[in-house]
This record gives structure tokens, C-alpha cells and sequence, in this order.
């Protein structure tokens, strides 16, 4: 498998002790070493073009989800409005 730095964060290769590079660094899928550091979020198998995009969609999604507001809270106020209105 293929590992990308994620921003922010510098790991090292346990081998060769450099970074690992912007580009990328071709690991075995079935490292330890290399399944903790994917575990914890220290690397991605994501680019960090693929990184930058799946953040941008999780912001605009994120900031859709604050602008609407709760179907479930709109009508739960109408129905109190109502309730008060009968008593």
C-alpha cells in the first residue's frame, strides 16, 4: 500500500529514518508499524490532493447541515404553539 503524510504531522520511515515525502511511500500492507500510524491518522492512503477534496466536501456538507435547521425541532415548536393555544 501506498502512504501519504497527513498535514501537520511528520513521520518518520522506521527504516530509513527520513519523513515521509509528499509523494507518497510504498509500505507492506501488512506492517505493524505502518497500521498503527493508519490507525492513529498520522498517515492516509488518501493523496494529499484526495485529502484536500475530501476535506472541502466534508466542510461544505457540514456547513449545509448547520444552515437547515431540524425538520423534527420546527414542528415540535408548531406543535407547542398549538397545544398552548387550546388550553
Amino acid at each position: 500500500m501506498r502512504v501519504y503524510p497527513v498535514p501537520n504531522r511528520c513521520v518518520r520511515d522506521p527504516v530509513s529514518r527520513s519523513p515521509v515525502d509528499p509523494s507518497g511511500l510504498e509500505v507492506s500492507d501488512f506492517s505493524p508499524f505502518w497500521l498503527r500510524r493508519l490507525r492513529d491518522g498520522d498517515v492516509s492512503k488518501l493523496s494529499p490532493d484526495d485529502q484536500e477534496a475530501k476535506a472541502k466536501a466534508h466542510l461544505a456538507v457540514s456547513s449545509e447541515a448547520e444552515a437547515a435547521p431540524p425538520a423534527d425541532h420546527a414542528s415540535s415548536e408548531t406543535d407547542h404553539n398549538q397545544t398552548e393555544a387550546v388550553s
